[in-house]
């Protein structure tokens, strides 16, 4: 070897040695300052296959909707099948939502300039799309909308150079502008030419997504000023595109376009939320002295402190009970929220179920059950009520099965009652109440179908001075997004002829595998 063979071998020797450095170098000298790790977040839980899984995801109970640029499939959530797929025209369709049952897109004509955007909606029983709004040439393609308070929000993405002029506008129901924002300068560098896709709100934080990056950005609207502020990134199963809240897992759904799947990822690791319910048959405030003392009921509730209350042989303006509109005032003794379903007019007023809720009440439906044999009108009282920290919402049934020997329409009773959960499988659910029926009868049986008892061990409730079989339960479904904490029957003997039945559940924001 020659001398300026061995001066070569050397000098590349030395360059092989420092090229790690130098690499370092460069890495640090071009990766924006903000780019840091995201904090460990969500976590994916399921995928399901989609060709149409190019754009976004959206979901409900039963279905998940794949959104490509033209169409949206609809696929049945428990078989993994595509069941239909949307007619009308699109041209590029971003993320969607659900609003009163019907599914918001976002619409543009990208890339193509001037930008035309709409929201286009979803009528998910025909599969038929059409424009609910149409903005024209608004500044920026429309790349998702949502409604919160009242007001409809919506994001115009700028792409290229001009991606910082992206803005997010909030708008009245009349499409007049009330406020604009623009993007940190944080969450800009990051996006390369793209823009921002997807977001959600999350309580009062937005989760934003990128082009491509499996990346959340969350945010806030700021106090003072036009700028929204970055509170930090946190890691997703999804590559950037559209996301929306699932009502039946309580995460997000979202999209890998590379790999045509939605996405189902779970919030980063958080403690299960604990709910206190209570069952009690409170046979109209009238006591085993005989005594009439809503106070003493009201009692009862509070020392226990319960979340949700499934009250049974209730009256509302009824003479025996001096006219008192008692779930109103239960709910003014407890501080609590009150729905009544009344079943039967009785003396003037009317009688049935009530629940009392310390958690928002958004909807509420009372049903009759089947009634045979000329006896007691029976019902369900449907309560749908909003979970803390945007965990979605949950159904609660509150019910009095018949009570005579016969056991034909409690049986039928529990029938309609699984029925009626079926068509509700996308959210966690509830069913308290007095069901006159024992543990090994063919009337829990047939719930069992669809519902777990909280209790596995028999704690009897009725009568309430010497109780020897359980007659009120709390039982909830799906199965493995609960765990029973503990339950107990009420050692309070007086104010009703049954006792208070409580159930300590804490809900999953998952299925347990």
């Amino acid at each position: 070897m020659t001398e300026n063979m061995q001066l070569m071998m050397v000098e590349r020797r030395a360059w092989a040695a420092a090229l790690p450095a130098f690499c370092l170098l460069l890495f640090w000298m071009t990766v924006p300052a903000v780019a840091e790790t995201p904090a460990a977040g969500w976590t994916e839980t399921g995928t399901l296959a989609a060709p149409e899984a190019f754009q976004a995801a959206a979901a409900e109970g039963r279905f998940v909707y794949a959104i490509a640029s033209r169409q949206i499939a609809k696929y049945d959530r428990s078989t993994g099948q595509r069941v239909a797929v949307s007619t009308g025209e699109a041209k590029h369709l971003n993320s969607g939502f659900f609003h009163d049952g019907k599914l918001y897109c976002a619409h543009s004509n990208y890339p193509q300039t001037p930008e035309q955007s709409q929201i286009r909606v979803l009528d998910v029983d025909t599969m038929e799309l059409s424009t609910a709004h149409d903005f024209q040439d608004y500044g920026g393609s429309l790349t998702w909308v949502l409604r919160r308070d009242g007001h409809w929000w919506c994001n115009f993405a700028r792409y290229g150079e001009q991606n910082g002029k992206t803005f997010f506008a909030k708008f009245d129901d009349d499409w007049k502008e009330l406020a604009r924002w623009t993007y940190p300068a944080e969450v800009i560098a990051q996006l390369g030419r793209y823009s921002l896709s997807g977001g959600v709100w999350d309580g009062d934080e937005l989760l934003v997504t990128g082009h491509d990056d499996p990346v959340l950005f969350r945010l806030r609207l700021p106090e003072k000023g036009n700028v929204l502020e970055f509170i930090g990134s946190e890691a997703a199963p999804f590559s950037g595109q559209g996301i929306a809240h699932d009502p039946v897992t309580g995460g997000l759904v979202g999209i890998r376009r590379a790999a045509r799947e939605v996405v189902f990822a779970a919030a980063p690791a958080s403690e299960p939320l604990r709910l206190r319910v209570l069952s009690y048959n409170i046979h109209h405030a009238e006591g085993v002295d005989g005594k009439l003392d809503l106070e003493r009921i009201a009692g009862v509730i509070r020392a226990v402190e319960p979340d949700l209350v499934a009250l049974q042989e209730v009256d509302s303006n009824v003479r025996r009970s001096e006219s008192v509109d008692q779930p109103a005032e239960l709910a003014r003794l407890t501080g609590m929220e009150g729905v009544f379903g009344g079943n039967i007019e009785l003396q003037g007023g009317g009688y049935g179920n009530a629940v009392l809720s310390r958690l928002p009440i958004v909807r509420h439906e009372n049903h009759r059950l089947p009634r045979f044999d000329n006896g007691e009108q029976r019902g369900v009282l449907e309560v749908e009520v909003t979970l803390p920290g945007d965990r979605g919402r949950l159904l609660l049934l509150a019910t009095h099965f018949d009570h005579r020997r016969n056991e034909r329409e409690r049986i039928a009773s529990a029938e309609a009652i699984n029925r009626m959960v079926a068509k509700r499988s996308g959210l966690p659910a509830l069913l308290a109440g007095d069901l006159n029926a024992l543990p090994e009868s063919e009337t829990l049986r047939v719930l069992g179908r669809q519902w777990t008892r909280s209790n596995a061990e028999v704690q009897p409730t009725f009568p309430a001075q010497k109780p020897n079989r359980q007659i009120d339960y709390v039982l909830f479904r799906p199965e493995g997004r609960w765990k029973v904490v503990e339950t107990k029957v009420l050692d309070e003997s007086v104010a009703s002829d049954h006792r208070a039945f409580l159930a300590v559940l804490e809900l999953r924001n998952e299925p347990r595998p």
